[in-house]
């Protein structure tokens, strides 16, 4: 048996629907309990008449989510598993038994979820279910606050959800932290499938307060719990190849842990100069705290076939000269993958032209940012020591039509440039070491 709490505010008919779909597909026992932030759409009325569920409304605005379930699941008496979810998240066949067995598959786990459908109409997520018997696991740094599936024990071990936030995905953001922390493994499920069918705003608006609290109560500026996408395409091998990856600057890890999940006989390291960052690391990779820049890796020289920097160039003194001191630490043909932050976007250029050039807490003009790059300078940095670029990408996010007339403009005035370099937020970069 497992107890689910529906968390709603003012969507009665999603909730109702979140209902019935657990009555459908639910599949093994639950007790369904109803949190309700002081809804005024009739959803009090009609979860009354409900003879299979449980309703309490608190007023969530006053005591935080995190109190919230604190407090229903001390005053319920609560001993089971415990899914916490929005209440605009449907259920499809299977989802449930998928995620339990998953849950109870090794000692370590400590929470689960599934994959979220919101592209397509409910029915079509129930047909996907169906037809998806066989799934992948996937360790994950964090899951998805809309539906997690807690283990009894892990629950026992961590304690109470966070009562200092009241939004629910920085709650949950800080459990899966202390979840790593007590070595409990996240696991996402990949054929088991929720549908979305509402707002996913109606319960989620994340204060800046609250981001400040869980940076104090951690030591860390950022919270990298989802690995970056495109550094990881770039990694090349076989499911069984015994590739071997550092990552300088590895922050939480959730990048080398994505590598390892794709490679699961690669060799993962990372160096980072953040402590409290390095210590969830470490769970997924071997570690060394230091900086880069005084050049004292710990590792036989030739030993990997990727160095990766996500997002560190641009916080170095001299980033030419790290790169030409870790190219020793390549095999003969390996390679620098990179994200860097381009400097020459639209949005930068624009302010520019007003006379503003105004360093923010983070982006293009993050406050900590010691060089700035564009595309042409990124080619001649390594160029010059010593690689040659074979795969320069691009993360493009959508410009305004003020914004495209500016680039118009610019290009009429010099033609030398291309609209892409006005356009890119950040460049991707594989480079091979140059024989």
């Amino acid at each position: 048996m497992i107890t689910v709490m529906i968390l709603a505010y003012n969507e009665r008919e999603m909730v109702e629907a979140a209902v019935k779909s657990f009555r459908l597909f639910a599949e093994i026992e639950t007790s369904i309990i109803i949190i309700d932030n002081c809804s005024t759409d009739g959803l009090k009325e009609w979860a009354k008449g409900q003879m299979d569920l449980a309703y309490v409304s608190l007023d969530i605005d006053s005591i935080g989510w995190g109190k919230a379930i604190n407090t229903v699941k001390r005053e319920l008496h609560i001993n089971t598993d415990l899914l916490v979810m929005e209440g605009h998240f449907l259920l499809t066949p299977q989802c449930l038994p998928r995620l339990v067995k998953l849950l109870h598959e090794e000692e370590d786990i400590g929470g689960v979820c599934g994959m979220f459908n919101e592209k397509n109409g409910y029915e079509k997520a129930i047909e996907m279910a169906n037809e998806n018997g066989d799934g992948k696991r996937k360790r994950a740094m964090a899951l998805y606050h809309g539906a997690i599936l807690w283990r009894k024990e892990a629950l026992e071990e961590i304690g109470d959800f966070e009562e200092h936030m009241a939004t629910l995905s920085l709650i949950a953001e800080d459990y899966c932290l202390r979840m790593t922390k007590a070595d409990r493994r996240l696991l996402i499920c990949s054929n088991a499938f929720f549908w979305h069918g509402g707002n996913r705003n109606t319960i989620n608006n994340e204060m800046q307060w609250e981001r400040e609290i869980l940076k104090k109560k951690w030591g860390m500026k950022y919270f990298n719990s989802v690995c970056n996408g495109k550094l990881v395409a770039l990694v090349e091998g076989g499911e069984d190849d015994e590739i071997t990856v550092l990552e300088i600057g590895c922050d939480c890890g959730a990048t080398l842990l994505e590598i390892k999940n794709r490679y699961p006989k690669a060799k993962v390291f990372g160096t980072e100069i953040n402590k409290q960052s390095a210590s969830f690391a470490e769970h997924f990779a071997q570690i060394t705290i230091n900086n880069i820049e005084d050049e004292n890796l710990p590792f036989d020289k030739g030993t990997f076939d990727y160095i990766i920097f996500g997002d560190v160039l641009e916080h170095l003194h001299n980033p030419l000269e790290t790169i030409k001191y870790c190219k020793d630490y390549l095999r003969q043909d390996g390679c620098i993958i990179a994200s860097i932050p381009n400097i020459m976007h639209i949005s930068v250029i624009a302010n520019l032209l007003k006379g503003n050039f105004t360093y923010t807490e983070v982006g293009l003009l993050d406050k900590t940012h010691i060089h700035f790059f564009t595309c042409n300078e990124i080619i001649r940095l390594f160029d010059e020591a010593g690689f040659e670029i074979c795969n320069l990408g691009s993360t493009v996010y959508e410009v305004s039509d003020e914004q495209n007339q500016v680039i118009d403009k610019l290009l009429s005035i010099d033609s030398s440039a291309d609209r892409f370099m006005y356009e890119t937020f950040q460049y991707i970069v594989k480079a091979r070491n140059r024989i």
